[in-house]
């Protein structure tokens, strides 16, 4: 390249555009060279004469006449160099270009955001669904409806899809995982909020510790495999996980120490089996058959749920005559959006997201349960329970923080 630099001062500040977009005008003589270091949305039209010009990470360079126009999203150096006596005029997107990156993302990732939404607002509100559901309905019976038809109505779609039914064993899997997951893990919840021991939204700030039991049964699960001379891959619990399991547990002791638990010993035990049922039904999962993808879901659902039905009549549970239509249609939500859509939704989200991602959900299920629980529900929140919950969420938060740095296998 021939000649001096071109200084079109004010067109751009540190390499991005300034408010709306703006027009700039450059002379340049023969040989004469305007660079500048962009960051988005681009125009520049010879007005005379003839340019050269190229872009960083440009597969070609390009040649414009008068009268020619180059646009483009640039990130990078453009450096244009007058081939003869010519006139540019440049301009930029501004801010108007952020908006048009940021509604380009929103395009690219809709199902993702759609997919997060319905996890932290369905999720979260089936809480307040189960409790107004269970106003007229028994606990084991409204449940075991509830996934037997989801359950059934998510087979039957993955069926006509053509996706193979379980094996024997794997259906033996899901029963194992229907049993833990949802007789004991909601089951146990529902109970204690029929009975009105917990409200809805202490029952999401109790479940938010399952990951904590999680990290627990799987340091113990590596204890005992070196205790048998095992060679698999162990890792002791670091600091940092330690410090959020004390923190998480901590939170929980908190709902019990300002009377958010309001129930006997044995009543105050089951509600929190409920996470360590899930918990351990999560890490026993790893080395169960069991199905593929959604049809996983479906089967436990379906096993789960006859589960309830059976272990419903056996506890005398009975339906009354005339069930309120407030309860009737809470089971209606809790089929269709709770089930069907909350587990379609989590599964797109494990395959198309990182795991961070798609469990983030355990984090805002409980503010949003609580919020919806007094909005709604007429329930109350003391500011115990609230400091309970951010507690409990700020250790999960360090326990996954600390889980997802590398660490060395223990000794």
């Amino acid at each position: 390249m021939m000649g001096g630099m071109v200084n079109a001062a004010g067109l751009f500040v540190g390499g991005a555009a300034l408010g709306a977009p703006r027009r700039v005008e450059v002379d340049l003589a023969k040989g004469a060279v305007w660079a500048r270091k962009l960051r988005g949305p681009i125009s520049l039209a010879v007005t005379s004469g003839a340019v050269w010009l190229t872009r960083e990470g440009g597969a070609d360079d390009v040649v414009l006449s008068a009268g020619a126009s180059y646009r483009g999203d640039v990130r990078g150096l453009v450096v244009v160099e007058a081939l003869e006596r010519a006139r540019i005029a440049v301009s930029s997107g501004g801010w108007s270009a952020g908006a048009r990156r940021v509604l380009s993302a929103l395009r690219e990732h809709w199902a993702i955001l759609l997919a997060l939404f319905s996890l932290y607002v369905i999720w979260g509100s089936t809480y307040l669904g189960m409790r107004i559901a269970l106003e007229t309905l028994p606990p084991f019976l409204m449940a075991g409806v509830r996934f037997v038809v989801a359950g059934g109505l998510l087979y039957g779609v993955l069926r006509l899809r053509g996706e193979a039914p379980p094996e024997r064993k794997q259906w033996g899997g899901a029963a194992i995982m229907g049993v833990l997951l949802l007789v004991c893990g909601n089951g146990f919840l529902a109970v204690g909020q029929q009975r009105r021991w917990i409200s809805s939204g202490v029952s999401a700030v109790v479940v938010t510790t399952m990951p904590l039991w999680v990290a627990l049964m799987s340091s113990a699960a590596a204890w005992i495999a070196r205790q048998r001379g095992r060679d698999a891959v162990t890792v002791a619990p670091s600091r940092g996980e330690w410090a959020g399991l004390v923190i998480g547990f901590g939170g929980a002791a908190l709902l019990h120490i300002g009377g958010a638990l309001q129930a006997s010993p044995g009543g105050i035990l089951l509600v929190l089996l409920s996470p360590f049922c899930w918990a351990l039904g999560s890490v026993w999962s790893r080395s169960l058959p069991l199905p593929k993808g959604l049809m996983a879901s479906a089967a436990q659902m379906l096993a789960g749920g006859v589960a309830m039905l059976v272990l419903g009549v056996l506890l005398g549970e009975q339906v009354p005559e005339a069930p309120s239509t407030r309860s009737l249609l809470a089971l209606v939500y809790l089929t269709a959006f709770g089930s069907i859509v909350g587990f379609s939704a989590y599964s797109y989200l494990l395959r198309a997201t990182r795991p961070a991602i798609a469990t983030s959900y355990a984090y805002v299920n409980p503010i949003v349960a609580i919020a919806l629980g007094i909005w709604f529900g007429g329930e109350e929140a003391t500011a115990t329970t609230w400091l309970a919950a951010i507690v409990v969420i700020a250790g999960v938060v360090i326990l996954s923080v600390a889980r997802a740095r590398p660490t060395s296998a223990a000794k």
